[in-house]
């Protein structure tokens, strides 16, 4: 991510200052902040078992605690949708993360595979929102955002984003690896700052030709394939850094030597070097070096309410799809046997994309088998009301019984009976997650999962019993081996159930998400897998936990159980008589029926028939 080598070459070049960073503002790669917190833990958080997001929210209030304690004010700037620019980046790192979740799945990942589990990003939302920390959701790349905050709030930025050495930040750039946010040493944390104006400096160029060095030297939307041209060329002494580090000052000595009036004219003679004078390819140089512009980039074409929510972090980014008309399915720990977990989302899927371009067709790029990502032609839903009603969808007002009406529609319900608001919307989720387990996997395996997850919602609230807690605390550490076929259906309940956030979100909340609705209550993968086995083994461990319930808790989970496993009462399966209709008179009684039984065997041609009805009719008593 950014510029290849940039660190070790900054690291090499004696540039960083030593500060203690304190009482000042500062602007956070919100991306880079929450994946550096996830897999940088320790100990390490889960990742196999679909993520451990309680240690996760822990661990991002200690973050935010800790700066608050040094007087330091945070700003966190989100992604919203990547740049069509990147489309070859994006691929390539789509790729990479599918080898790594088929690695951890099958229990064969080195330390350096990590996969985020799939609400990461929304809980780290949540923690924000619950913590006052300001933030902005952009609708596409970030960093130009979080440059020009930076330096309209003359502060530096943090991340770990290489792309951070380039621009032109006036406080300059704090690397989240040398960031010691863990100690807090005299009301300071311990870092180290880049300027950009000692880089330039010490390499003697201008800090204008500095997206020109970026864009040549290799960043996420070009690179000069030079073939080992450039360090050829480079005559001075060979430093440290080896080839890459030789290639980059190269190119450095070249712009600080070449008086280039232009972007263009500088692009134009770098690639002249190994031969290169094609205008499509100056172009892509040209265009990847301004994406360092210090401008505000673009909002895509969508209402002024939606744009307003997606930046307050209250709408998923996802709505920036519209633009394309294209989504990346993000690789998952699942079972690589099957096909792809997000099968189970596709439905709710459809009617979000229906909800955003109605019925334009759309692509999804999801894994086929386990080798790559394959794109898939989807067919949005639009919901079946009328095309007055479905005009209204598109306003900032809308009726709330018609935004409720759709999202039950999408997932095949009606709201819930004797169920807590609290629980409504997560219940309805599982509810359809069941049904396509059932109809699409059935088994044994279904019933323990769906015990499994209805006990961890339970688990989850503040003031759930004692003897409860305690008991499924013992669950959490049970480091039992990973069952592919349970991680698999565990990630379809998590695509089920962030795809319908982002529906409900899409529709105005029809179905509430209370204050105190925050999705680490929900699920915890170490204690969940466990739970699961344990059911699955013992057919009284359920009824056994149930026990530990008080009597109001044990019938909510009940109501739970009745009503996503969708029980219903014993029909009876008898088919009813009909009843031949002759005149408006009512029989009280019948014949006999051995009488009744020998007619039946008769046909109506038989000479005897007439004769047979009225020995019948002396048995039947007739009320006027």
């Amino acid at each position: 991510m950014g510029v290849s080598n940039m660190k070790k070459l900054v690291e090499e070049s004696n540039i960083l200052e030593d500060v203690k960073f304190k009482n000042s503002s500062v602007v956070i790669d919100g991306p880079n902040l929450y994946y550096n917190l996830y897999f940088n833990s320790k100990p390490k958080l889960d990742q196999q078992h679909g993520g451990d997001y309680s240690a996760f929210r822990e661990l991002v209030r200690r973050f935010f605690s800790n700066l608050q304690q040094c007087n330091i004010t945070a700003l966190v700037v989100l992604d919203g949708g990547s740049s069509a620019m990147k489309g070859k980046t994006i691929g390539d790192r789509m790729k990479e993360k599918l080898k790594k979740a088929k690695r951890i799945s099958e229990s064969k990942a080195g330390s350096w595979d990590n996969i985020l589990p799939p609400m990461a990003k929304d809980v780290f939302i949540q923690i924000l929102q619950e913590m006052n920390i300001e933030m902005q959701q952009c609708l596409g790349e970030a960093d130009q955002t979080a440059a020009m905050w930076a330096n309209e709030r003359k502060c530096p930025v943090l991340s770990k984003d290489s792309d951070f050495y380039i621009f032109d930040i006036q406080e300059g750039f704090l690397y989240t690896d040398q960031f010691n946010w863990e100690s807090v040493e005299g009301g300071a944390i311990l870092a180290k700052r880049y300027r950009i104006s000692r880089f330039c400096e010490i390499f003697k160029i201008k800090c204008k030709q500095m997206p020109i060095f970026a864009a040549i030297s290799g960043n996420d939307y070009s690179r000069l394939d030079d073939k080992g041209v450039l360090t050829r060329l480079y005559h001075q002494p060979q430093q440290p850094g080896g080839y890459h580090a030789n290639r980059q000052r190269f190119i450095l000595n070249f712009l600080s030597q070449y008086k280039a009036r232009t972007i263009e004219e500088a692009v134009r003679a770098a690639l002249q070097l190994i031969g290169e004078t094609r205008k499509e390819e100056v172009k892509k140089f040209v265009d990847s070096a301004q994406t360092y512009d210090l401008v505000e980039p673009p909002n895509p074409d969508l209402p002024e309410w939606m744009i307003h929510e997606v930046q307050n972090g209250r709408l998923t980014s996802f709505v920036t799809i519209v633009a394309d008309k294209s989504m990346t399915l993000t690789p998952l720990v699942e079972d690589f046997s099957q096909p792809s977990s997000y099968e189970a989302s596709h439905r709710i899927r459809q009617f979000f994309y229906g909800l955003l371009v109605g019925s334009e067709p759309f692509t999804e790029y999801d894994r086929r088998g386990t080798e790559d990502l394959c794109p898939n032609a989807v067919t949005p839903i639009t919901p079946r009301v009328t095309p007055k009603d479905l005009q209204r969808l598109k306003l900032e007002h809308l009726n709330e019984d018609l935004r409720r009406k759709v999202f039950f529609e999408a997932l095949r319900c009606s709201s819930p009976e004797n169920i807590p608001d609290r629980l409504k919307l997560t219940l309805i989720v599982t509810r359809f997650w069941f049904q396509y387990r059932q109809q699409n996997s059935p088994g044994s395996l279904n019933k323990s999962c769906l015990q499994a997850l209805l006990l961890g919602f339970l688990y989850g609230e503040d003031d759930a019993e004692h003897q409860f807690k305690a008991k499924l605390d013992g669950l959490k550490s049970g480091g039992r081996a990973l069952q592919p076929a349970v991680a698999h259906a565990f990630s379809q309940w998590q695509n089920c159930m962030r795809h319908s956030l982002h529906l409900n979100q899409l529709l105005g909340r029809p179905l509430p998400e209370p204050h105190d609705f925050v999705f680490f209550r929900l699920y915890c993968g170490p204690l969940i897998h466990t739970l699961q086995h344990v059911l699955q083994e013992s057919t009284t461990a359920f009824e056994e936990l149930r026990n530990l319930l008080d009597e109001g808790r044990r019938d909510l989970l009940d109501n739970s159980l009745q009503f996503t496993e969708i029980t219903k009462k014993k029909r009876n399966t008898q088919k009813k008589k009909k009843k031949k209709k002759t005149t408006k008179q009512t029989y009280l009684f019948q014949a006999p029926k051995k009488m009744i039984n020998q007619m039946k065997n008769k046909k109506k041609k038989n000479r005897n028939y007439s004769k047979h009805m009225k020995e019948i009719n002396k048995y039947v008593i007739k009320r006027k």
